[in-house]
């Protein structure tokens, strides 16, 4: 009887699970936290500009222009950004133009909008970046540079002063559409005050 006994207490220790178990699946590892993505700083001229707001994709470059002559040879450029959209430039007040400037002159909105579209230049103003084409062949350096004509003015980057006929060109700068405008000045333009000289550039 005691054998009986001793046997079914063994056998009952193997049927407990005397045996090893099977290993444990690790679950799935956590996911990895989002790095947070920075919020975009917003444009403070595209608020000041109000609506309607130049698109950039309707920005058409720069109307440039004599805007004086202060001697018979010096000239003082003058670059605005220009929007190529008849919708716009009715809603900005402008109506019956299929080009026009960001707003008109003497509205508050206008220098807010010029320097949305024009963006900001190497010199860390708002305004176009200022180039001569130096061999008339699209070779173009920076304003102010060895070899130039045309000199920046401190206090306003929409203004270039002009040294000596040649293709001057202005071009948006960081966070600008990139677009350009230039203007020509022959040599038969030098040498005279105009009585109107903002029809001096042509196109360039």
């Amino acid at each position: 009887m005691r054998h009986f006994t001793a046997l079914a207490l063994i056998v009952g220790l193997v049927a407990c699970g005397g045996g090893s178990s099977a290993p444990t699946e690790p679950g799935p590892a956590p996911a990895p936290t989002p790095t947070p993505v920075p919020t975009p700083t917003p444009n403070p001229y595209a608020a000041a500009c109000g609506v309607p707001l130049p698109s950039f994709d309707d920005s058409y470059g720069f109307g440039v222009k004599v805007q004086l002559e202060p001697t018979v040879n010096k000239k003082v450029l003058n670059a605005n950004p220009l929007v190529k959209n008849p919708a716009y430039c009715t809603a900005a007040g402008m109506p019956n133009r299929s080009i026009c400037n960001t707003r008109p002159e003497d509205v508050p909105q206008r220098a807010p909008c010029d320097h949305y579209l024009s963006g900001i230049s190497d010199t860390g103003l708002p305004g176009p970046n200022w180039f001569e084409d130096v061999d008339d062949n699209g070779k173009l350096v920076k304003c102010g540079e060895a070899g130039t004509h045309c000199r920046l003015k401190p206090e306003n980057q929409y203004l270039l002063d002009v040294l000596a006929p040649g293709t001057y060109v202005a071009c948006g700068g960081k966070g600008s559409p990139g677009t350009c405008g230039g203007c020509v000045l022959t040599d038969d333009s030098w040498g005279v005050i105009h009585k109107n000289p903002s029809g001096l550039c042509a196109p360039g």
